[in-house]
């Protein structure tokens, strides 16, 4: 009801604005031929209106063109012939500009701008003029005046309203705001008394009227188009055109010719070449400016990279810095034989722990790579989101070393559809940001709750919170609070970006507050829930279904201390090892060997390990073929399976997944 009301409102105030304009015009401008006026605002007023309010407005111009006309001159039929001759006019013109122009945003560009005068003024306004004049010519209304001069004066009456009229209108409808500095204000002010002083001396000083320096009145335009937009343009073009109105109609100015008639056609003309001039050369300047701001915007937003890539380098090179300088140090110490076996202990646990530790920064680069190309593969199962919560915790209690009750569990049995391994990097990174940045003492609780469909896990602390400018974008990569120099909170910042793309991954979401700084943080996941699987493959899936025991081992691999390394750990476990130091040994070794498993190396000199892999595979060697390699992408893993191998294993290994691939190989 209040959408049909306001059709009724908006068609009732078009009407009164037509109708009022019509009959300004056919009073004082008719003088050729009663319904023919050569100053005609309504085109441009009807144009305006459907391009912003659309066809439903077409009613007001129907009925203000036919009362404007019936009760002038013409008959009723005659008269409802202009009226829809006019309306066709704008709907001609409306439907052109919207299938060719953009519709009511014809005005933001030079293309645009010109489509109109096309289209709108020039091409659509012939529809009214011919039908008009055909209409009054076979109904007998009309004067001794010739037809062609009729139709003339109609045409260029039309076009010139919509030039002058539509584009002013629509655009200070479109954007009524003042943006413009007091400068600006003051400048754009001169521009106006500017154009109406030189449209003043041209079209009212007897001394230069006599002068053909109607062009003069463009010089203040293009000033004005090279410093505003169009809509200011568009306002000083409306000034310029009462002024030469006033004046031509008078008989004053360059374009008094012999009748007024005349005088107002050529003007018409004038005012139409000169809008198709100024108002494209002010899109023009607008287009121009926005392109020098995207390209300023472009060039602070490459430094900002430039920048950022800096940083990063410096902060990954810190951060690999000092898990290397551990281990190295760890290793001298140890070198030199003379260490407790409680100092030998602690030295080979930080080794460990640092070694995990550049392990996960490489893991989380590779993560993000995988993730922005589309590429990362989940391996859902049913997971009971609890039991992992509990196991995470467990986990980092024991690699960390952690007091008893540093982090509180407070979970409920809830089943979810996830892969276990990344929810558990989802854990893994939430639990060391909240280690990172709670001080020993204070409070760090996870929370899983069953909520419906829904399975909510919080983790809550008491820590040093985040910063309000921080917080919408503590999710950004790279995106970390102030550190010192020390860094001692550590990380390359993007922990907590892997846990928005794993939960989004996942079908869940994850959201972060905090109170402020010193006042903690709360990190929510929602997960959808589902049923768990049945108790039986629960259990079965717990139990040990096979016992390890020695197994023969080849280890194909170049770097010397990698190798000899692993052939160590290996022997340590109480397995038969062998190895070869590049591909074709390899390949040789495991054909002579007939190893239960083959550990491979990828980046081998003379024959690289998929090569192998297909050697040994032709070769119908059934030994369990497993990729040990630093190229971890998706496609590197499919392309180790096209070749052959069983596995892939991403260097370093840890001694679990060492034991798993032994293990399976029991299985084959």
């Amino acid at each position: 009801m209040m959408k049909a009301s306001a059709t009724v409102l908006a068609n009732a105030v078009l009407l009164v604005v037509y109708f009022a304009a019509a009959e300004f015009g056919l009073s004082f401008f008719a003088l050729i031929h009663p319904s023919a006026s050569a100053v005609w605002l309504p085109t441009g007023i009807a144009m305006a209106a459907v391009l912003l309010g659309g066809f439903r407005l077409l009613p007001a111009v129907l009925a203000g063109a036919f009362l404007a006309n019936v009760t002038t001159a013409g008959s009723a039929v005659s008269s409802l012939a202009v009226a829809l001759g006019n309306c066709l006019e704008t709907m001609l013109a409306v439907t052109l500009l919207e299938r060719f122009a953009g519709g009511s945003r014809v005005f933001t560009s030079p293309a645009g701008f010109l489509k109109f005068m096309v289209l709108g003024a020039l091409l659509s306004t012939t529809v009214s003029a011919t039908i008009g004049v055909l209409s009054l010519t076979l109904a007998g209304i009309g004067t001794d005046a010739d037809t062609t001069e009729v139709w003339l004066t109609w045409w260029l009456g039309d076009a010139a309203g919509a030039v002058v009229v539509t584009p002013f209108v629509v655009l200070w409808w479109t954007n009524r705001s003042w943006d413009l500095a007091t400068r600006e204000l003051a400048e754009a002010a001169l521009l106006i008394v500017a154009i109406g002083g030189v449209g003043a001396a041209t079209f009212f000083d007897p001394g230069l009227s006599q002068y053909p320096i109607a062009f003069l009145c463009l010089a203040p335009l293009v000033w004005g188009a090279l410093r505003f937009g169009p809509r200011e343009i568009s306002t000083a073009i409306v000034v310029l055109a009462v002024i030469a109105t006033t004046a031509t109609a008078t008989d004053r100015g360059p374009f008094a010719m012999l009748t007024t008639n005349k005088s107002l056609i050529v003007l018409q003309a004038f005012l139409v070449l000169i809008a198709m001039t100024a108002l494209p050369m002010a899109a023009l300047t607008v287009e121009r400016r926005a392109a020098l701001k995207r390209e300023r915007a472009a060039r602070a937003d490459a430094d900002a990279a430039v920048r950022a890539k800096d940083e990063f380098v410096a902060i990954l090179s810190h951060e690999l810095r000092n898990p290397l300088a551990a281990i190295t140090m760890a290793a001298a110490v140890l070198d030199t034989g003379v260490q407790s076996r409680e100092n030998s202990d602690r030295l080979i646990t930080s080794i460990r722990r640092q070694a995990g530790h550049l392990a996960r920064l490489i893991d989380d680069l590779l993560d993000i790579g995988r993730m922005t190309a589309n590429k990362l593969i989940l391996r859902k199962e049913p997971l009971e989101l609890g039991g992992a919560v509990r196991r995470c915790v467990e986990a980092l209690a024991t690699t960390r070393g952690l007091a008893p009750g540093r982090i509180e569990v407070d979970a409920e049995r809830v089943w979810i559809e996830a892969d276990p391994v990344r929810v558990t990097q989802i854990l893994e990174n939430l639990l060391g940001n909240a280690l990172k940045h709670t001080p020993a003492g204070k409070r760090i609780c996870v929370i899983v709750r069953d909520i419906g469909a829904v399975a909510e896990l919080r983790v809550e602390d008491e820590g040093f919170g985040i910063r309000p400018d921080l917080l919408p974008n503590v999710f950004d990569p790279f995106t970390q609070g102030q550190q010192g120099l020390d860094r001692s909170a550590g990380g390359l910042g993007l922990g907590l970006t892997l846990v928005r793309r794993l939960a989004e991954l996942h079908g869940g979401t994850v959201e972060a507050r905090s109170a402020g700084p010193n006042r903690g943080s709360v990190f929510t996941l929602r997960f959808p829930s589902c049923s768990g699987p049945p108790l039986g493959a629960v259990a079965a899936a717990n139990k040990e279904t096979y016992a390890e025991r020695p197994r023969r081992l080849l280890v194909v691999e170049d770097n010397m201390d990698a190798r000899q390394t692993l052939r160590t750990l290996l022997e340590t476990l109480g397995h038969e090892v062998h190895e070869a130091a590049d591909g074709e040994a390899g390949v040789a070794a495991a054909l002579e060997r007939r190893p239960d498993l083959v550990f491979v190396d990828i980046g081998l000199p003379r024959l690289d390990g998929y090569e192998v892999a297909r050697r040994l595979r032709a070769a119908h060697l059934r030994s369990r073929l497993v990729a040990l390699t630093g190229y971890g992408r998706d496609d590197d893993v499919q392309r180790a399976r096209e070749a052959g191998f069983d596995d892939h294993l991403l260097k370093p290994a840890t001694l679990d997944q060492l034991r798993a691939a032994i293990d399976a190989s029991a299985e084959a």
